[in-house]
This record gives structure tokens, C-alpha cells and sequence, in this order.
């Protein structure tokens, strides 16, 4: 047993020496607000209140802290519970989206159900059961941010 595990540490202080020196790291900061119409203009307001029917806009700063470019940047933003992805304010727009934040697909979300008759037939999945987000950012110069942002409404019999 000491051997075994004489061996996994040196394997995990390889590792480490050698691997991780040319990760980058990217810090990540979530901000929301609420967002209100007056006069006909939209205002950005503090989203730490809400009821249903308001429009939350989430905003996920990525900023690569490094001098090191960071390679393959995944942007993922999960959609709080009673909160509903409003569709086509997703920015970037090339967005993919999941329902159980494991497997995600392009947006809109697809699914396969039998009709009436037994056929298989493809519908939308209602964006009220989107759970998270999710962009390919890939690669971040060093010193570099980038924003990922969405608006979502709260549910109603949401609390």
C-alpha cells in the first residue's frame, strides 16, 4: 500500500511541475440585475429583489488573470430555479443550453416524443425547462475579459 501510494504522489508531482505552469487562470464574475422600462427605456437596476414576471439579466465576466493565453474557455451559466430563459437575448449569440447540465445542445433545444398515432415526431423543449447555458469562448489572451450575458424572468409561483 505505501508503494502504491509512493507512486501516485510522484505521478501527482510530475504532474503538477510539468502541467500545470502553462494553465492559464481565468476568474469569473457573476453579476444581476433587474431590468425596468421607464419612459420607454430600459434600466438596469439592483436584481436583489424581484417577483415574478421581472426580467433578471445575468452577466458572467471571464478575465484571464495570466500573461498566458488561456486555450479552450468554456462559458457556462447556469439558470437559477424559478427563473426562465427568455429566448434571443443571449449574448454571444451562439449559445448551447441544457436540462440537466450534463448534455447540452445548440439553442433552440430539440427533443423526439410520440404523437397520437405512435409516430415519432421532433418539438421545441419549452425554455421554461433549460437549466444553464453554455458558450464556447475558446481561446483568452492573457490579460483579456469577456462577457457572456442573458435575461431571464422570474416564474410566476416563484418565490
Amino acid at each position: 500500500m505505501k508503494k502504491f501510494m509512493k507512486s501516485k504522489l510522484t505521478v501527482l508531482t510530475v504532474f503538477t511541475l510539468f502541467c500545470l505552469p502553462v494553465w492559464s487562470e481565468v476568474k469569473v464574475v457573476l453579476t444581476a440585475h433587474k431590468i425596468v422600462k421607464t419612459n420607454g427605456t430600459e434600466q438596469s437596476v439592483p436584481g436583489d429583489k424581484a417577483k415574478p414576471g421581472d426580467v433578471i439579466e445575468y452577466v458572467a465576466t471571464y478575465r484571464n488573470i495570466d500573461t498566458k493565453p488561456a486555450t479552450n474557455v468554456t462559458a457556462t451559466l447556469p439558470i437559477p430555479r424559478g427563473m426562465e430563459y427568455i429566448p434571443n437575448t443571449a449574448s454571444p449569440e451562439s449559445l448551447m443550453a441544457s436540462t440537466d447540465d450534463e448534455h447540452y445542445a445548440v439553442v433552440p433545444l430539440k427533443r423526439m416524443v410520440k404523437d397520437a398515432n405512435g409516430k415519432a415526431v421532433e418539438e421545441l423543449v419549452p425554455y421554461s425547462e433549460y437549466r444553464s447555458l453554455r458558450w464556447q469562448l475558446g481561446a483568452m489572451p492573457g490579460g483579456t475579459t469577456r462577457d457572456v450575458k442573458a435575461r431571464m424572468k422570474v416564474r410566476t409561483g416563484s418565490k
